[in-house]
């Protein structure tokens, strides 16, 4: 059996520190999902989400149900500096750079990451100035964030299309952050410290590889931002560089909260202004001792091609349904 290094992570109120999501339960994060969802349909006046979810799946003469243990929460990291306008309809609110399920068992107590590029080519909703909904177009799927106000309506947007995109794996919760937030949430844990994997110095020169270097807040923001778009493939350079870097931003929030404090008392002063989510600040906290199978990360499979205007990645159908199937299902006896 190989060894499987298991990293603990503190689902604090951190967020691109996506797994700041981690402290979810499914059946508190249920209750009241649908009174939410019917909100942000008013709010925004777009169709109703869909809810059912493929329970049973039958794969190649083979039957899976759904691991009923998981709780799978969306985190968005949200760039608002990009703006977008697709079929004549401007969206405004940004576009989500970092895509990620973050898969929680109840019953081991450990996470699971599923990273997913953003420029996805997939079916995006587009919705007028009023909210109403226009049409749906192929596009990226970073894309689908600006087509909302930037907080509710964006992230049931996105959880919606990313739903879709994964076959309709349950989403349970969301949490959107602005990278923007990235340098103060570094910098308020003294820094995170990572070993740099390969040759980054076109980002930082202290970005050597094999350099073990303490970011401070601006190397932080352009470690897990920055992208040649010149070069074919970057994005996927630049997912690996973020589940790195959240990683170990886990591992400085549990050191710098300490044993007793509460990981969303202590950094939500840092985040509030950056983020949207659907949960609050015990459920954040109630699984801070998760521990995360680093080597088990996975990523939706496909291949980068270059687009007229950008580029897009081409999923893989077939291995996306294997890995869904492995992640969260189980084989029916």
């Amino acid at each position: 059996m190989k060894n499987k290094k298991l990293i603990s992570v503190v689902l604090g109120t951190a967020a691109l520190a996506a797994i700041v999501v981690l402290g979810v339960t499914a059946g508190r994060l249920v209750a009241g999902r649908q009174r939410e969802l019917e909100q942000v349909q008013e709010e925004s006046q777009t169709p109703p989400a869909q809810t059912a979810t493929r329970n049973e799946v039958t794969y190649e003469g083979q039957t899976y149900r759904y691991n009923e243990n998981l709780t799978n929460i969306l985190f968005l990291g949200v760039d608002k500096e990009q703006e977008v306008t697709l079929q004549d309809t401007p969206g405004t609110a940004g576009q989500a750079d970092c895509i990620m399920i973050l898969s929680l068992d109840q019953e081991t107590e450990t996470g699971r990451v599923l990273q997913i590029s953003r420029d996805c080519m997939t079916q995006v909703d587009l919705y007028d100035v009023s909210g109403n909904y226009f049409t749906s177009v192929e596009a990226q799927l970073a894309t689908q964030y600006a087509y909302g106000n930037g907080e509710k309506s964006s992230c049931w947007a996105m959880e919606k299309t990313v739903g879709e995109l994964l076959q309709d794996v349950p989403i349970d919760a969301y949490l959107s952050l602005n990278i923007d937030a990235i340098g103060s949430l570094n910098d308020a844990v003294g820094g995170v410290t990572l070993t740099i994997p390969e040759d980054y110095t076109a980002i930082d020169p202290a970005f050597a590889s094999g350099a073990e270097v303490t970011l401070n807040g601006e190397q932080a923001e352009r470690y897990v931002r920055y992208r040649d778009t010149n070069v074919a493939g970057s994005n996927n350079e630049r997912m690996e560089r973020q589940v790195q870097y959240i990683t170990a931003l886990f591992s400085a929030l549990k050191n710098a909260a300490g044993e007793e404090d509460s990981y969303y008392e202590r950094f939500s002063s840092y985040l509030r202004p950056y983020m949207v989510t659907d949960m609050d600040g015990q459920q954040i906290d109630s699984f801070v001792n998760y521990q995360f199978l680093s080597e088990e990360t996975q990523y939706v499979p496909g291949e980068s091609v270059k687009g007229e205007e950008h580029e897009e990645f081409i999923v893989n159908e077939e291995k996306l349904t294997q890995i869904l199937l492995e992640m969260f299902y189980k084989v029916e006896e």
